[in-house]
């Protein structure tokens, strides 16, 4: 019997494990899953901390693809989750979210109003690593708008928080990236060293064409050619076997700029040519820009002007097209503020219709007290209160009474009268014109109870004295 009641308690224990998993660990077990398995693991979810898990990592994978509405659709189901649990540790990846919505959409206030919430969120429950995260990610939004004090003022937030494993070589990507910028080559090349964290493509073949690129970039930028072609030929290898093709046209249009400014213009064409044939299936505004840009290079270098105006004019039209981007953008963000803010209503309203319920709830509990007491006051076969008491009573009740009025009509009262100060004032002095008079005939009537009791009260109490002093005169 004691050896089932120890299997049962110890199985209880794992259940309520299972049940209490940190989020830091489901996230763990998400990683490197493709968007389709991510999916299906939120739709199957029981577990909040679960789903909320699939759903941070399916907002972020949808901004890194370019799938912007996808992107603002989890955040928003992220923030419902956790706004319906009530679940505080799940509000701060919800605002993360959101606020990667918002970077995604290029709006840089609502981005960092959400990862001031997200990060506030972390700090109560202590997540360093996320506190971390969100300050990497506040940064990316002032590296966006090119902000680059503010950049590395965030970074330097992170660092202070630590550096997770999972964003340290793309967090040193930012600052080699802020410090080439600044022309500050010296340390773009130190952080450039330090982002140079996977060594092998292995299962993150875009974290190390990445930071492969971000070393040839501030190669070349020195003017070390010979150092950075080693790193693009890696990186652009690796890029092309795994399909990562945002690495790959960014990568041959940085190669091709090398290969031109070293005379080897044949061998910078084929690399421009092969870079724009892989915005085929990304088709992305700003990558075609700098893929034709560096195709109309590499035609000028080879002499083929004919060629380099055609792409010149294509590189305008892209341009063009990513303004109209930038404006549908715009409209798409309008859309995903209005519908948060819908949202914030909405709980303002439930918030307030709890308060109000639970104002009603303490006038009742106030209203029956003081009706009670002045009701045993008067029913008392001992109690003698003066007409004073009573109309003190009597003023505590009606206030609370007209209280009482004003918090279940009020709404009623909005709706009708537009929330109008003017007509609600009217409303109320109407309500309490009906209430003074019955408060004044309910004051009388009370008062000429108690005084009808009191007087019965102290003849009671007088006749009783008068016997006791009787019965003492007799034995004397």
């Amino acid at each position: 019997m004691v050896f089932r009641l120890l299997v049962l308690f110890i199985g209880l224990g794992m259940i309520g494990q299972l049940h209490a998993q940190p989020l830091d660990t489901l996230y763990a077990r998400l990683r490197g899953l493709p968007i389709d398995s991510l999916e299906a693991r939120e739709r199957a979810a029981t577990d909040p901390r679960a789903q909320m898990a699939a759903i941070s990592r399916l907002t972020g994978l949808y901004a890194f693809v370019g799938r912007t509405e996808d992107c603002m659709k989890a955040a928003m189901r992220g923030l419902e989750l956790a706004e319906t649990t009530k679940n505080d540790t799940l509000l701060a990846p919800a605002n993360f979210g959101i606020g990667v919505a918002f970077t995604r959409l290029s709006d840089v206030n609502g981005a960092l109003r959400h990862f001031n919430i997200a990060f506030e969120g972390y700090q109560q429950i202590g997540d360093s690593m996320r506190m971390s995260l969100t300050c990497k990610e506040t940064a990316i939004v002032y590296q966006q708008v090119g902000d680059i004090d503010g950049t590395l003022r965030y970074m330097r937030k992170a660092q202070a928080y630590g550096l997770g494993q999972g964003f340290y070589g793309r967090s040193m990507s930012i600052l080699a990236r802020c410090h080439m910028d600044r022309g500050d080559l010296d340390s773009a090349l130190y952080y450039a060293r330090l982002a140079d964290v996977v060594k092998v493509p292995g299962t993150d073949p875009y974290g190390y064409a990445a930071y492969k690129l971000t070393m040839a970039a501030v190669h070349a930028a020195r003017g070390e050619n010979d150092v950075a072609e080693p790193y693009y030929k890696r990186a652009l290898a690796v890029a092309d076997s795994a399909g990562t093709l945002d690495a790959l046209v960014n990568g041959s249009a940085g190669y091709a700029k090398l290969l031109i400014d070293q005379g080897r213009a044949g061998e910078a064409l084929a690399w421009a040519r092969k870079g724009f044939a892989a915005t085929d299936e990304v088709r992305q505004p700003s990558l075609m820009i700098r893929s034709t840009k560096a195709l109309s290079d590499a035609f000028a270098a080879n002499g083929m002007t004919d060629s380099a105006l055609v792409y010149s004019k294509l590189a305008h039209a892209w341009r063009d097209s990513l303004t109209a981007l930038q404006n549908r953008s715009q409209l798409q963000n309008q859309l995903f503020t209005q519908e948060l803010k819908d949202r914030e209503e909405a709980k303002a309203r439930e918030e307030a219709r709890e308060e109000r319920s639970r104002n009603i709830q303490f006038g009742i509990i106030a209203l029956i007290v003081i009706t009670l007491g002045i009701f045993l006051l008067i029913f008392s076969r001992t109690a003698v209160v003066g007409a004073k008491a009573i109309k003190n009573l009597s003023l505590i009740a009606l206030l609370l009474f007209f209280e009482f009025i004003n918090l279940l009509v009020h709404p009623f009262l909005g709706e009708l009268t537009h929330h109008s100060p003017l007509l609600l004032l009217l409303c109320m002095a109407a309500i309490a014109g009906l209430l003074i008079p019955l408060h004044h005939r309910m004051e009388k009537l009370i008062t000429n109870m108690l005084v009808s009791k009191n007087n019965r009260v102290r003849l009671e109490a007088a006749r009783r004295t008068i016997e006791e002093l009787e019965g003492a005169g007799k034995s004397d």
